[in-house]
């Protein structure tokens, strides 16, 4: 699909869509420490625009949910109207200033505990990001993420198992979370509950083919809905699944620009 054609199709129906997106790597760059992820010039105001125009705006995230409010500035005057989060791939919601989150399992405690261990024996430039309810090992400070990982990756996917969470590989990142959250589910919830007319999910990475997934079952019972994926070296099957491609948040940016006008 081209993107004239499903620009036209969403704005034709704009206060009738949901307008889902992953965060980091979409609609923030990719950076080596996520505390200094920020969005993109003019992500903010292209989201309020289309919430704006009637559009139901969604984060899904693999970031807790209240980081990704004060990393994206979407919680200040100018913030995001009906804004929805589904942080840490739907394990929590936030809506109408309200946060709903699980309590944290013992399971967790034990890899915070044990983690770090295993992290001495391989490359000294890992490290580990705890956001509560997952820790992820970086590799991205390193000049080939991949590689540093892999001196740890057997002994980390060992140790989730153990432990009974599920090990996930990212852009340059290895993530042990919560089973049984993915972002399939996250916004296969948010259309049951918006019922909305169009959907339209964007994402980067491989934790986001399970929402593209949803867009595809969606279009096949009868839904318009479409996928668009911020093409990555590292993870060139993201873009192979999706309905349209763009490059970087700024494309992104672009496009949701496009549908706000």
């Amino acid at each position: 699909m081209d993107a004239k054609s499903l620009i036209d199709e969403v704005r034709a129906d704009l206060d009738h869509a949901l307008v889902a997106v992953d965060f980091d790597g979409t609609l923030a760059p990719i950076v080596p420490d996520p505390a200094d992820s920020r969005p993109a010039p003019g992500a903010l105001t292209a989201l309020r625009k289309l919430a704006e125009r009637g559009a139901q705006v969604a984060v899904i995230t693999g970031r807790d949910a209240r980081t990704v409010l004060e990393l994206g500035g979407m919680d200040g005057m100018d913030g995001i109207p009906g804004l929805i989060i589904e942080g840490l791939y739907g394990a929590e919601q936030w809506r109408q200033g309200a946060l709903q989150t699980p309590p944290e399992p013992a399971s967790m405690q034990r890899l915070r505990a044990e983690l770090p261990a295993l992290l001495e024996t391989g490359d000294p430039v890992l490290w580990i990001e705890d956001k509560r309810l997952s820790l992820v090992v970086h590799g991205r400070r390193a000049p080939d993420p991949e590689a540093a990982l892999d001196t740890v990756r057997d002994a980390v996917g060992a140790l989730g198992e153990t432990l009974g969470l599920d090990v996930h590989p990212g852009r340059g990142v290895i993530e042990l979370r919560l089973p049984g959250y993915e972002k399939g589910s996250a916004l296969q919830r948010l259309v049951d509950e918006v019922r909305p007319a169009t959907v339209l999910f964007i994402g980067d990475d491989v934790g986001d083919l399970p929402a593209f997934e949803v867009v595809a079952a969606l279009r096949g019972n009868g839904t318009q809905a479409w996928s668009v994926a911020v093409v990555s070296a590292e993870v060139p099957e993201v873009a192979e699944a999706a309905d349209l491609t763009v490059d970087g948040p700024a494309g992104v940016v672009a496009l949701l620009d496009a549908l706000s006008r």
